[in-house]
């Protein structure tokens, strides 16, 4: 009677323990921005047409990397920008479907990482505007893409 409490309070334990790791091995493990992940560049492009009027500038700085990623901007699942590179700075020029209105959600994808990125926040899009400077550029906080 003994032996069989031990073998069921081992198969308990042996069960759990496996549970555990069955949880553990499934999720992706470390902090996004320092452990790397799986993701392929995205090779965003452009989703509007090359007609519009209507256009914006940013100047962004993603603080949470030194390398080269590639920097775009969504309105809903429309990409209506994707930033060139230069000194640290991201150009972006927004050319979206709509006039006015809309917000902007902000992607980044790190190649070192393998991760995309989302800002934390939108911000409306505004004809003929600038979001930041090449002094004060925009820099918004990012949190890693679900």
């Amino acid at each position: 009677m003994k032996n069989t409490m031990l073998q069921v309070k081992n198969f308990k334990v042996l069960a759990f323990c496996s549970l555990f790791l069955v949880a553990l091995m499934g999720c992706e493990e470390g902090d996004p921005f320092t452990t790397p992940g799986k993701t392929e560049n995205p090779n965003w492009t452009l989703t509007v047409e090359n007609d519009m009027t209507a256009s914006m500038t940013a100047i962004v700085k993603v603080s949470f990397t030194t390398n080269e990623g590639v920097l775009a901007a969504f309105m809903g699942n429309e990409c209506c920008g994707v930033a060139e590179y230069i000194d640290g700075l991201y150009w972006l020029y927004m050319s979206p479907a709509t006039q006015e209105g809309g917000e902007v959600q902000l992607r980044f994808y790190s190649p070192d990482l393998k991760r995309i990125f989302d800002a934390i926040g939108t911000f409306p899009f505004r004809n003929d505007t600038q979001l930041g400077t090449v002094s004060e550029p925009h820099t918004p906080v990012w949190k890693a893409a679900e």
